[in-house]
């Protein structure tokens, strides 16, 4: 399944406004701040909660009793669970986005939303907003994957060269992702699904397996569960060949560069 940028859900709370959709067990959001910072937001409530997020664009710091740690645009963080109580402030306008894993029973409809303090926001479509990946030729027919380590789940940054991806083997893997480039094909056993620049998706565990396709060059990037790197269930073999880079925790938090 995958949500285009303007079925997003958008919210307000304190100034801050969120984005967000729904992806089976993990939620997306796009959190933006506003030009007067984060003050007064709940993006500086004390947290104990884990994050997988992507600055892109501004700054954002990373802050608990014993650490400030600034995280630019372009990076993407995991601050794990069982750590530090922390929290993120901004001194002006950033955009934050992230996944996070959530109950399938969450109740997140419009009442529910409301009762919790937050103002249910109508705007025009929104354009795609994604985080900037450095460009780098791939060779047709090739996939470049880099990948990082963080706790239960592989991050990782997939560039597919033009007519790539339709030889792979099929994949049982669970992923959520977002396309940063180009137009990727999603071809499941008996299905297929288009995707654009700016969308989110999520490939359930299968069976049915699905595998990535990619007519022209594309780019995107996804969260995918360890478990799934050593069970018995299938993983398309450019998933599979790769080495996965442990990102070492620095007093909580755990970034690397998109590049």
């Amino acid at each position: 399944m995958h949500v285009a940028p303007i079925d997003l859900q958008a919210v307000r709370q304190d100034g801050l406004k969120i984005r967000f959709a729904l992806l089976g067990s993990m939620a997306y959001a796009l959190a933006e701040v506003p030009e007067t910072g984060s003050a007064g937001t709940s993006l500086e409530q004390t947290c104990v909660q884990p994050h997988w997020g992507m600055v892109i664009e501004g700054e954002l710091r990373f802050i608990t009793a014993r650490r400030r740690m600034t995280i630019p645009a372009g990076r993407v963080f995991h601050v794990p669970a069982g750590g530090a109580e922390h929290h993120f402030e901004s001194s002006g306008s950033a955009l934050v986005a992230g996944f996070q894993p959530i109950d399938t029973d969450l109740d997140l409809s419009p009442a529910r939303l409301v009762a919790q303090g937050f103002e249910i926001v109508s705007e025009p479509p929104m354009a795609p907003i994604v985080p900037a990946v450095p460009r780098r030729a791939v060779r047709p027919g090739h996939i470049d994957c880099e990948t990082w380590q963080m706790a239960q789940y592989v991050m990782a940054r997939v560039k597919m060269g033009e007519r790539s991806g339709y030889t792979a083997g099929w994949c049982d893997a669970p992923h959520w992702g977002i396309v940063t480039e180009g137009r990727l094909a999603i071809e499941w056993e008996g299905d297929v699904e288009i995707l654009s620049r700016g969308d989110i998706f999520h490939c359930p565990a299968g069976p049915p397996g699905h595998r990535m396709e990619a007519a022209d060059p594309a780019t995107f990037i996804d969260l995918t569960p360890m478990s799934a790197f050593t069970g018995d269930g299938r993983i398309t073999d450019w998933r599979r060949g790769v080495s996965i880079d442990r990102v070492e925790k620095t007093r909580g938090i755990a970034v690397a560069a998109l590049g």
